[in-house]
């Protein structure tokens, strides 16, 4: 199975160069930026203005904006965007509005327009460590058999297994990041930590100076029909 960071998965597919893309569930606004970089008119979308907060806090760049909003009901124009993107982010909807995002994205595409969702799997060395604190087997499955299900404007033109390596600097590190990802981990940490913490060290390989672990992720690109 081939090794692929983000980056490299995503520009097999799509070239953001004066494209107009949006990024669902932004997160910490980096791949925001990382388009906007590339050319894009990149437009980050979270839940709430709290959870905007840590990509407000990044760098500043010209042609990136962020808007308060969810995959059920994006805050754009019909016909609007070239790509709609949602990485590590689409199993985290509800289950009852997945569907309901699938129809929204391809409403605020252009024709053509791509929809790329790369999800990770429930498998590999990083997924058993996260499991410890949010085991995500079952909505993982659900936001999958949903992706296999598009609606009829939607095309599916791709669907790539590859893996991606997560790298800390420590268990310290990790945690911090999924608490970011996820607030509501908070409440459950004291009883898991202690396991999470064997864990790390039992599951990591090291390069360089950081642990690494594996986790196989899932692309898949579907194109709005006219």
């Amino acid at each position: 199975m081939r090794r692929l960071s983000l980056h490299e998965a995503l520009a097999e597919v799509f070239n953001p160069l004066n494209s107009t893309i949006v990024d669902v569930g932004c997160g910490d606004g980096s791949l925001v930026r990382h388009l906007a970089d590339k050319g894009a008119r990149a437009i980050g979308i979270e839940v709430s203005e709290e959870q905007l907060d840590r990509a407000l806090k990044g760098k500043n760049i010209s042609n990136g904006s962020y808007r308060v909003g969810t995959g059920q009901a994006l805050p754009l124009e019909d016909n609007s965007a070239d790509t709609v993107i949602y990485s590590n982010s689409f199993h985290h909807l509800p289950l009852t509005a997945m569907t309901s995002a699938l129809i929204e994205a391809a409403r605020v595409l252009k024709p053509s327009g791509r929809l790329i969702v790369v999800e990770p799997m429930a498998e590999g060395s990083y997924f058993e460590l996260v499991r410890t604190i949010d085991d995500e087997t079952e909505v993982r499955a659900a936001a999958y058999n949903t992706l296999r299900h598009p609606p009829p404007t939607l095309e599916r033109v791709d669907e790539t297994v590859y893996i991606t390596t997560v790298s800390y600097w420590d268990a310290d590190h990790f945690l911090t990041h999924v608490m970011a990802v996820d607030p509501i981990r908070r409440d459950r940490l004291p009883e898991v930590e202690a396991t999470i913490r064997r864990l790390f060290a039992s599951n990591r390989r090291i390069e360089g100076r950081k642990a690494v672990f594996d986790q196989p992720m899932r692309r898949m690109v579907y194109q709005r029909l006219a």
